[in-house]
């Protein structure tokens, strides 16, 4: 288990396979509502204090990233946001997980549209989501389209990836237009 100290208020822990077999969990497995996950979180936190000296309160305001890692490991991002003065709310933490989704780009709403008419809406998955930039758009499918829509598809956009990174900087740099 490593950690990057990115600022005042962002740490970065890697864990590698060893590492989550030895927590006894998988990426799949994390949620934040399962208490094992709860566990792993708490754990990683304490080897972060004994590392940094620098004590996050679970219990207190934390978003907690997470993306699956290179050979069964996962990285955790760990965010204390900013106090505003004179407040403190207290939330609950929060576990999002980015996961690798299959990115195909569309130079035009255009010619998504006719994409999604030519394919039909009822044979893509419902939970895919439309971002755009500029005048470009790219829709990101949580799980693969089917091998004779995947051709269609192709006929109308390109297929640009898929791995964790490049959804996470999709999401991250494109603007989020609404699902399927």
């Amino acid at each position: 288990m490593t950690f990057h100290p990115i600022s005042k208020n962002k740490i970065v822990a890697e864990l590698t396979k060893q590492d989550m077999q030895e927590l006894d969990i998988t990426y799949d497995q994390m949620d934040y509502s399962n208490i094992e996950t709860r566990r792993v979180i708490w754990t990683v936190l304490e080897k972060l204090r004994q590392f940094s000296g620098r004590d996050i309160d679970p219990s207190g305001n934390l978003l907690i990233e997470a993306v699956a890692g290179r050979d069964g490991g996962c990285v955790l991002c760990f965010t204390v946001p900013e106090q505003e003065r004179g407040t403190r709310k207290i939330s609950p933490p929060v576990l999002t997980k980015n996961e690798s989704g299959i990115i195909y780009e569309f130079e035009s709403l255009d010619t998504l549209l006719d994409m999604i008419k030519n394919v039909g809406r009822d044979n893509l998955s419902p939970d895919s989501r439309i971002f755009k930039k500029e005048n470009r758009y790219r829709i990101m499918f949580r799980c693969a389209p089917a091998p004779e829509y995947q051709r269609r598809i192709e006929e109308y956009g390109r297929f640009i990836g898929q791995n964790p990174t490049l959804s996470a900087h999709t999401a991250e740099h494109w603007l989020f237009a609404g699902k399927i």
